[in-house]
């Protein structure tokens, strides 16, 4: 059997959307829950949920999005505004000038949830999931994290029989907060972003990057743990 390529996962400028638009054509995003951070509480977890469709209806990405931006940057809250309103992540920051990257955190075959089985059309009972942080950064600002990002693709998009490969493997990285922790400014991290999506090259960095790759896996754990969590609690919404 041949072996299929190993393709980089785009962490930067080539967006997700962009890459299923090549494929599908049109899609847009069906929003099933996204909160208000104006109305909530600092600290309350804030939560985006989406299915990116194309023009048959048919899913080929779940989104769900935990919101960690700060609601004090105003033209952030005014961007996650418009989306809110059915805008895509991606699109919608760079329409707004910024410059996008994805730190990746894992990588991972997920069984199809129930409430998603009959919507991506195929008979498979698995997927290919990645976890991300999404960062976005205008010239002259600081880079932000606006979220992070679990993305459930169409098993027809990304065929979870081909398992996970040396690429997807290299592109995972520790979480930002643990990089902040052992002393890494999130300026530095920004710049590493790149070189780490194609070789998981670190430099100077390295000794730092283990350590922050040892706080973060009880912490990507308990995401885990959060997201089945909700995927369960939400199965008899839909």
């Amino acid at each position: 059997m041949e072996t299929p390529p190993q393709e980089h996962f785009p962490v930067k400028d080539n967006l997700h959307t962009d890459i299923l638009e090549q494929k599908y054509g049109p899609i847009h995003a069906e929003v099933l829950r996204h909160d208000n951070v104006h109305e909530m509480e600092k600290k309350t977890e804030r939560i985006r949920e989406a299915r990116l469709v194309d023009q048959q209806n048919i899913l080929r990405t779940y989104a769900l999005t935990f919101l960690t931006y700060d609601k004090d940057r105003t033209e952030i809250a005014s961007i996650d505004d418009e989306i809110r309103q059915g805008g895509l992540i991606g699109q919608t920051f760079r329409n707004h000038g910024y410059t996008i990257k994805k730190n990746v955190i894992d990588v991972f075959i997920i069984p199809i949830p129930a409430k998603m089985s009959d919507d991506f059309k195929v008979e498979t009972t698995e997927a290919k999931a990645r976890l991300t942080e999404f960062y976005a950064k205008k010239t002259g600002t600081p880079p932000t994290i606006y979220g992070t990002v679990l993305e459930i693709y169409s098993p027809d998009f990304k065929n979870p029989e081909d398992g996970i490969n040396d690429v997807d493997i290299n592109q995972v990285n520790p979480l930002t907060g643990a990089l902040q922790d052992v002393g890494v400014p999130i300026d530095e991290i920004w710049e590493h972003l790149d070189r780490a999506s194609e070789n998981n090259e670190w430099g100077d960095l390295k000794e730092k990057y283990e350590q922050a790759r040892q706080l973060s896996q009880p912490i990507v754990q308990s995401l885990h743990e959060k997201i089945t969590q909700y995927l369960e609690n939400s199965q008899g919404e839909q």
